[in-house]
């Protein structure tokens, strides 16, 4: 808790690697088929 607004804190994005966006890509494909 910083006790301020933090700047970027209520944008509608993640970071990653594009490592991490294929596995959640396959993820997201997976749980889609269950």
């Amino acid at each position: 808790f910083t006790g301020k607004p933090v700047d970027g804190y209520a944008a509608n994005r993640v970071l990653g690697t594009q490592a991490l966006c294929r596995a959640l890509e396959r993820a997201r494909q997976r749980a889609e088929a269950l």
